[in-house]
């Protein structure tokens, strides 16, 4: 199950994959942009518990896909998450949004 509601905080369930679409105002992206989606325990902790990147160049968005097994190592709770967009040309790092929270949940079935 994926819940996302209007702050852009996220649950999803233990075990589950995912795709979100992220869409950018004002914002087209290059063959030089990652978009680079990251997920740490707590906005304090310097640790990533999970990231990943994405292209999609030519387009104002993003899909950013989390696949079977990508989260198997976090425990159910809650951690916190953004969106940034790198560019390897300009060196310019664009944060697209203050951290919002990710919550697992934690369900009876095992995969």
């Amino acid at each position: 199950m994926l819940v996302i509601d209007e702050n852009k905080n996220i649950q999803v369930s233990q075990y589950d994959t995912f795709s979100i679409r992220f869409r950018f105002t004002n914002y087209k992206l290059t063959h030089a942009d990652k978009v680079v989606f990251a997920i740490k325990k707590t906005t304090n902790s310097s640790e990533v518990v999970y990231s990943d990147n994405f292209y999609n160049p030519g387009n104002n968005f993003v899909d950013v896909a989390v696949p079977k097994g990508a989260l198997d190592s976090l425990e159910p709770g809650a951690y916190i998450y953004d969106l940034a967009i790198m560019n390897s040309e300009t060196e310019r790092i664009l944060t697209c949004f203050f951290t919002k929270s990710f919550i697992i949940k934690g369900v009876a079935h095992n995969v």
